[in-house]
């Protein structure tokens, strides 16, 4: 069990005080750190829950600091797509996916019919009826997590595809969204350094970023959203498989998709530099190629980063169903491809 310190407002007080005995260099040091808000210091000392009983908080969008460089921006647009395609005939969209998603996320369940599918709403102003299935944190495990670092920051460990997508829709108003995510851990109490150490070692920080490069914890962007966060082909390629080559097992390891983009990414006829992912045959034939080589692993193969196929959830045969649904005209495929086209017109 980790004790975790928080720091009072009389604490903060206290130490302030004491400063005036700490030796000079050491008090001008402390002189010059900036004052912590009613905000920092409420996170601070946020008493982490259980499995059981979560401690949920919710936070800003524009709060949300990642723990990796990149993620897959056509996983991001099949989202963009759907919603907006949607848009054209909300009046007909009895459960809107862009609604759908914040309940979702919000650990509600779906949205409940009919009360989210007016004209023009955004998420950061929904309609005065939305309303969904479930009171907040009612469904823990559907939720996005966060841990609290120095200076009361919140790290997003989980749901850097979803928030991003929150972040950019509506023409990019929700960044001061609202949301709910769980405290998996609060280590406010560690200096930079020996946080940033915690977080490798407890494999919450992904540091290499859409080109599979290694970078360090200071490189990670400073936001999420596509303008902050690089873009991995591979990582979208993953989310395209899911399901079909393999599906996450019930306690899966952190940044999982990662481990099979790295994968994936050292087959050379899974060079997407060579594909071109604008042509849905070209990347739904890259899509099938990928979950082919997932199921043809036996459980105890090594992926990457030390992980097993079976650590990783591979399938042991290709689900055609689940490939064609993907792959069809009113597919994820689809939409992710047509609104990436549609950026360039």
């Amino acid at each position: 069990m980790h004790r975790i310190f928080h720091r009072s407002p009389a604490l903060l007080l206290a130490l302030g005080c004491q400063s005036a005995f700490l030796p000079p260099a050491l008090a001008r040091d402390a002189a010059t750190l900036p004052a912590l808000s009613a905000r920092q210091q409420a996170l601070m000392a946020t008493v982490v829950g259980n499995a059981a009983h979560p401690r949920i908080l919710q936070v800003r969008l524009d709060e949300l600091h990642p723990t990796q460089p990149a993620i897959g921006y056509d996983q991001v647009y099949y989202k963009l797509g759907r919603y907006a395609a949607e848009e054209k005939h909300i009046a007909d969209i009895a459960r809107p996916k862009k609604f759908a998603d914040l309940c979702e996320a919000n650990g509600q369940g779906d949205v409940l019919p009919d009360t989210a599918n007016v004209p023009g709403a955004a998420l950061a102003t929904p309609p005065a009826g939305y309303r969904c299935k479930a009171a907040v944190g009612s469904r823990p495990n559907d939720m996005k997590t966060v841990v609290i670092g120095p200076q009361g920051k919140l790290y997003l460990t989980d749901g850097h595809h979803t928030f991003s997508t929150f972040w950019e829709a509506d023409g990019g108003r929700n960044h001061e969204l609202k949301v709910w995510v769980k405290v998996s851990d609060n280590f406010s109490t560690l200096g930079e350094a020996a946080f940033w150490a915690r977080m490798h070692a407890e494999n919450k920080v992904w540091l290499k970023d859409g080109r599979n490069q290694a970078i360090t914890a200071q490189q990670l962007p400073a936001a999420i959203g596509l303008a902050s966060l690089g873009d991995d082909p591979y990582r979208s390629l993953v989310y395209f498989t899911r399901e079909i080559g393999y599906k996450p097992p019930a306690q899966a390891t952190e940044f999982l998709e990662f481990y099979w983009a790295g994968w994936l990414r050292g087959m050379p006829a899974l060079d997407l530099a060579r594909i071109d992912l604008l042509d849905r045959a070209a990347y739904a034939n890259a899509i099938l190629l990928a979950a082919q080589a997932m199921v043809a692993l036996q459980p105890g193969d090594i992926v990457s980063g030390g992980k097993r196929a079976a650590d990783l959830g591979a399938l042991q045969e290709v689900n055609r169903e689940a490939f064609d649904e993907l792959i069809d005209d009113k597919g994820k495929l689809r939409q992710s491809i047509m609104y990436k086209k549609s950026l360039a017109r």
